[in-house]
């Protein structure tokens, strides 16, 4: 059974656990990036740069996914090791 089409301005009014989740992220981070709570700029600029990691780590994230389903072997660039942390 082919599902109807949808014309400009229609949104699908289906429930979707994934559109609901990045709606609620979308609005978090509207919602902090909009005020700043008095919290330091170090906070800020530390969230913007978790936000970046967390965007690369889901980009090899989908690619392995990707190219697991078209049967490629996935090759890691580099292997996992000690991670240092700069304490300050």
């Amino acid at each position: 059974m082919d599902e109807p089409e949808l014309g400009p301005g229609q949104e699908d009014q289906t429930f979707s656990w994934e559109r609901w989740l990045a709606q609620g992220l979308k609005a978090l981070r509207r919602t902090l990036f909009r005020y700043d709570f008095g919290l330091p700029d170090a906070f800020w600029r530390h969230l913007e740069q978790a936000a970046h990691e967390l965007l690369a780590a889901a980009r090899i994230f989908f690619r392995t996914l990707r190219d697991r389903r078209r049967g490629r072997k996935t090759t890691t660039e580099e292997s996992r090791g000690e991670i240092e942390i700069d304490w300050e």
